[in-house]
């Protein structure tokens, strides 16, 4: 199992360090993911995908689409249950 730290602000990104960042209200710290290496190869290559579109001025529904599978994939890894809880909600939204 690996374990990164998930930031949600206007983009979400997986980083090896916590950092912590002065939040929306509402928003929680980054959040610990503890996966295996294939869910985190996954995870990443969704956000690239939204990263190109992101730079490309690309359509925001297909980028909050990528941003809802990558929260998709991450929830069950979620370290504390707080966190999986959140997750979920900002997903079924």
């Amino acid at each position: 199992m690996i374990r990164k730290f998930l930031s949600i602000g206007k983009q979400l990104t997986l980083t090896s360090t916590r950092f912590d960042l002065i939040r929306d209200e509402g928003v929680p710290a980054p959040i610990e993911i503890k996966a295996p290496v294939e869910v985190f190869w996954e995870a990443q290559k969704l956000l690239v995908q939204a990263e190109i579109l992101l730079a490309a001025d690309g359509d925001t529904n297909t980028i909050k689409d990528i941003y809802t599978s990558v929260l998709q994939l991450l929830i069950p890894f979620c370290a504390l249950e707080k966190d999986r809880a959140w997750l979920y909600e900002q997903v079924v939204k």
